[in-house]
């Protein structure tokens, strides 16, 4: 996935508090002028428009599609500038405030939009409404003038919003580059302890339910001091290799050594055993000898009332059970599940 989509919605959390506030006054700025007598008698028109500010305004603010929260912006210039030309045809003497209104409307909602493109589309769709409503014979002879407002309005707020943009996702593509870095295992590449435990956390808060699954390599410690670190790493990034492409996997991470976690989502235990069976079999050929090694396992289910730690301790137990009898398999509740398929593998 290319960066930028990564950082979105990070850019849309940092903005959403000062794109609600700008569309705030914008409400309050219609708000004051629907009341204020001599400029506009309230009907149906202004209470649709009105309604529909305080709609798109509310929706912008609880809307979690990346995409409709960039129409919402645009969507609520629209709505706004709509309003206020409603407002001075109604009242033709008010026609001399059109080019300062259409100025302000262009310049203020350059930090409403979220890419530039968005941003110019916006500016368009103003001018174009607002400009019926300029009274043109009061710059007879200046429409150069008049020109050169539309296009210097459009072209601060497309400078303003380039740049603000531009930084913004500079920052957040080095924090974005950082967080991975301090969530990664360098070596394997796979989550480290923290991150995947936080991960672990995050599901158990969202009442999710499904199984744990704790590895640990038979005998890494004689292997690295037959073979060598450098051999020590191949087995591990084998490792992880094996764990990245075996489906069947929520979320995988290296949460010691030579231990690994798997997250497995469900509640079909015959599911999270024919996955673990697999894993060891792509494990147990993943090395040609005279490296090759093997992997042991144990399985403990979680579901939203568990305690992370001791699912972590009975998958732990599990495991050393797969261990002290015999390595190279897999132990659920205490007993050692699939055997009667461990040679198919071992072929």
């Amino acid at each position: 996935m290319p960066a930028i989509f990564k950082i979105r919605p990070r850019m849309r959390t940092l903005l959403s508090p000062a794109v609600i506030k700008i569309e705030l006054v914008g409400i309050l700025a219609w708000l004051g002028a629907l009341f204020i007598d001599s400029v506009s008698a309230l009907n149906v028109i202004h209470l649709l428009i009105t309604l529909c500010l305080l709609s798109v305004w509310y929706v912008h603010r609880v809307i979690r599609s990346f995409l409709m929260w960039r129409v919402m912006g645009g969507l609520y210039i629209f709505v706004l500038s709509v309003g206020f030309a409603y407002v001075i045809r109604s009242h033709m003497e008010l026609r001399i405030f059109a080019l300062p209104l259409a100025v302000i409307i262009v310049l203020s909602s350059a930090i409403l939009f979220i890419t530039v493109g968005d941003y110019l589309l916006s500016s368009v769709q103003v001018w174009l409404l607002m400009w019926t409503h300029i009274d043109i014979d009061i710059y007879r002879g200046q429409e150069l003038y008049l020109l050169l407002f539309c296009v210097s309005s459009v072209s601060i707020g497309f400078t303003l919003s380039f740049t603000y943009l531009r930084n913004l996702r500079s920052v957040l593509l080095v924090e974005s580059e950082i967080r991975t870095l301090a969530e990664t295992d360098f070596l394997t590449s796979l989550l480290n302890r923290r991150a995947f435990m936080e991960l672990f956390q995050k599901l158990l808060a969202e009442g999710r339910y499904g199984y744990f699954i704790m590895l640990d390599i038979d005998g890494f410690k004689l292997k690295n001091d037959q073979y060598g670190h450098d051999v020590g790493d191949k087995i591990l990034c084998a490792m992880a290799n094996c764990l990245k492409t075996t489906p069947g996997s929520y979320c995988v991470g290296r949460i010691g050594g030579e231990e690994f976690g798997v997250l497995v989502l469900g509640g079909d235990d015959l599911v999270v055993q024919e996955y673990a069976l697999r894993l060891l079999g792509a494990i147990r050929a993943s090395v040609a000898p005279p490296h090759h090694y093997t992997c042991s396992a144990g399985i403990a289910r979680f579901s939203a009332t568990s305690d992370m730690s001791a699912v972590l301790k009975c998958a732990d137990n599990n495991m050393y059970r797969a261990k002290h009898n015999g390595k190279d398999r897999v132990f659920q509740d205490g007993e050692q599940v699939g055997a009667l398929m461990l040679p198919l593998f071992a072929q």
